[in-house]
């Protein structure tokens, strides 16, 4: 009597469960990803060997012609910058007096300023468009003269919206005129800042390691 082969059934795996789950992951890593933001003001910074990179440091930036900006990491920061600016200068500055939330909420989700402070509530007033050109094409750098010296309001703010407790950091373009950043440190120097961090670029290495961004203390 022949032998009753039994049929061959091939099994099935029921991949729905997996996918649903690779999906929610990808979504997760998508909306929690923060990427970093395109630098506003554009600097060749000059090189260096050592690598120490600081925390809680208030970068001022000066541009090839002299310009001078100012970038802190943190939201809140930013926010308490421009209220102790305000309450600390209000007199001197009255434009930065009854700005309104929304205002105060565009100043702290911007990294990079590079405004008079009378020019101030205008800019705070822009769409999204109309702030990115102007960043590109008009922004022209915080005053730091001796008869205007705004910069320095601007880091005092900073200084008092953390306690005291942040560095100031100077990144100046390797072709700058050196007298743009000694007028910058002289700046900060009538406000009784002598200490300051000088930020470069770490020296590139035979194998094409990518430079990183370190500080040098004065």
């Amino acid at each position: 009597m022949p032998k009753i082969k039994p049929a061959r059934k091939n099994p099935v795996v029921d991949m729905t469960a997996m996918c649903d789950v690779a999906f929610l992951l990808l979504t997760f890593f998508i909306l929690t990803a923060k990427f970093k933001p395109q630098a506003v003001v554009a600097v060749d910074v000059p090189i260096a060997r050592a690598n120490v990179t600081p925390e809680n440091v208030m970068v001022i930036t000066v541009n090839q012609e002299g310009e001078a900006y100012i970038s802190l990491k943190e939201k809140a920061t930013r926010y308490a910058m421009l209220e102790q600016l305000g309450e600390k200068y209000g007199e001197k500055y009255p434009m930065v007096k009854g700005l309104t939330q929304n205002q105060m909420e565009f100043f702290a989700l911007t990294d990079t300023w590079g405004s008079p402070i009378e020019d101030t509530k205008r800019v705070l007033s822009m769409n999204g468009s109309e702030f990115k050109d102007y960043q590109e094409e008009q922004m022209k750098g915080i005053p730091y003269d001796s008869a205007h010296n705004q910069l320095a309001d601007w880091v005092q703010a900073a200084r008092y919206a953390t306690g005291g407790d942040i560095k100031i950091g100077i990144k100046g373009d390797k072709n700058v005129d050196v007298t743009y950043i000694k007028d910058v440190i002289k700046g900060l120097k009538e406000k009784d800042i002598h200490r300051f961090l000088l930020i470069t670029t770490l020296s590139t290495s035979g194998d094409g390691a990518p430079a990183e961004e370190t500080a040098k203390a004065e």
